[in-house]
């Protein structure tokens, strides 16, 4: 092999006149996805596969088959120290989960154990919100709507929570 070109026809099986004049082998060409079957880092969403909302957040991974430890390394529990924080930390974990969900559900669509997943952690989410802006006062800037003030002031800011 002489030069590039003739590096790029040996790779490639054809000559540069078979690929101008034959459009259908440039088509196939662009169609990547059949000429590179990558399963590696792609989640599995059998029933089995997709961790519980405390787990899939503790590891940072809502699927089992794509965390990989390193070395002897065990993700630590999480411990709340109130009742505030336990809460807390339960949306967050909701909330992971269904971000790691959407992003599944981008590349899966027709997932339908998913779907239904992630329709469950958003219920359970939105549920236990309310739980807590009942108790402890709006997480968001349109959580808690009151008729009579802005509540925002009301609550303890972050550095007043006492543990």
């Amino acid at each position: 092999m002489n030069n590039y070109n003739d590096y790029y026809n040996y790779m490639n099986g054809y000559s540069d006149m078979n690929y101008m004049t034959n459009p259908n082998s440039m088509i196939g060409d662009l169609n990547y996805q059949n000429a590179f079957t990558n399963t590696f880092m792609q989640p599995s969403s059998g029933s089995n596969d997709i961790l519980e909302p405390y787990e899939g957040f503790k590891r940072g991974n809502m699927f089992a088959n794509l965390y990989d430890p390193y070395r002897n390394y065990k993700p630590r529990e999480l411990k709340a120290d109130s009742e505030r924080e336990d809460m807390l930390m339960q949306l967050q974990e909701l909330k992971f989960a269904m971000i790691d969900l959407d992003l599944y559900l981008d590349t899966h669509p027709g997932d339908t154990n998913a779907l239904s997943l992630f329709n469950n952690y958003a219920k359970q989410e939105k549920e236990l919100c309310k739980i807590f802006e009942s108790k402890y006062g709006p997480l968001t800037i349109d959580g808690e709507l009151s008729s009579k003030g802005w509540t925002w002031v009301n609550g303890p800011w972050p550095w007043e929570v006492q543990k």
